[in-house]
């Protein structure tokens, strides 16, 4: 195999590997957004509506002023839910509440 063949095989691979990383890191967001959303939903209160949490989610994201200030909310929250078994109705308040910048539970 010549160089010249070697080296665009090669290119190949780098390309590839660029569209990989590039469509990783944009999609990156949304799959942690979505790991977020079922979990809080899986450990809400009993009787608690699963559309109610999406959109008061939805709704806490849209507060956010940009995808860095998105992503840290929701590791906050995912932080949060690590450590609890169920999250009980005050901090499914505290969590969701648009307002509050600190979603640290008390």
């Amino acid at each position: 195999m010549t160089i010249r063949k070697r080296s665009a095989v090669m290119g190949v691979i780098a390309a590839f590997l660029w569209i990989l990383y590039g469509t990783a890191r944009i999609n990156s967001t949304f799959l942690v957004e979505y790991v977020v959303e079922k979990t809080l939903i899986q450990k809400a209160p009993a009787g608690t509506d699963p559309v109610q949490i999406q959109e008061s989610l939805q709704k806490l994201l849209a507060a956010a002023p940009n995808r860095t200030e998105r992503l840290e909310r929701l590791f906050l929250i995912s932080s949060y839910l690590e450590k609890v078994q169920e999250v009980s109705p005050q901090a499914l308040a505290g969590i969701l509440d648009v307002e509050s910048t600190d979603i640290f539970i008390r």
